[in-house]
């Protein structure tokens, strides 16, 4: 019976000093009384953005083309690209160029940041919006609707010009116009 007690004890004991060094260990420290974080800083607005030099080359229905085009963020944080949709599409993504051997091949990527009073420019071999499985003929001269999603600004609408097949062209230097924000 006293082994028994004595057991019972040391496992009572044992019990207890595991949980207490358990709940001390779990424990976080306390925080010392800082200044508060700054809030983080409101997001870009769509004025800020200027697109300019929208283009594409002309493809035929069922094919996929690329839309070329120049962002300028005139916003003091940080703007991102999420991609652009269309209804002469069935899919669009984000892409870039990358030489694999003697070939051209294409990834997708994420949302495209833009700096704060920075400029990206989208251009033949680089970066693109890739339109895929298009519902209709794209012919030089015509005019495609696009619209441009922003994360945490919106969207924007514009209207890419349709070159050549085989157009390759580099936006010129200078100020880009005001974006006009989608009405919803």
């Amino acid at each position: 019976m006293q082994l028994r007690k004595t057991a019972l004890t040391t496992a009572t004991v044992a019990f207890l000093a595991f949980s207490t060094s358990v709940s001390f260990a779990g424990a976080k420290p306390a925080k010392k009384d800082k200044a508060a974080a700054p809030p983080p800083p409101p997001p870009a607005k769509i004025e800020d953005i200027r697109i300019g030099n929208v283009w594409t080359r002309a493809a035929c229905k069922g094919e996929k083309t690329h839309v070329f085009l120049t962002i300028e963020n005139k916003a003091d944080v940080p703007v991102r690209l999420r991609g652009g949709h269309t209804d002469v599409a069935k899919f669009h993504q984000l892409i870039r160029f990358k030489m694999r051997g003697a070939f051209l091949a294409t990834s997708m990527v994420g949302p495209v940041p833009v700096e704060p009073h920075e400029r990206y420019v989208f251009e033949p071999g680089v970066v693109a919006i890739e339109l895929r499985e298009l519902n209709r003929d794209l012919k030089r001269g015509d005019v495609l609707p696009i619209t441009l999603e922003f994360a945490r600004a919106g969207e924007i609408e514009v209207e890419a010009e349709i070159d050549s097949r085989t157009a390759v062209r580099y936006p010129p230097p200078g100020e880009l116009p005001p974006a006009k924000a989608k009405a919803h």
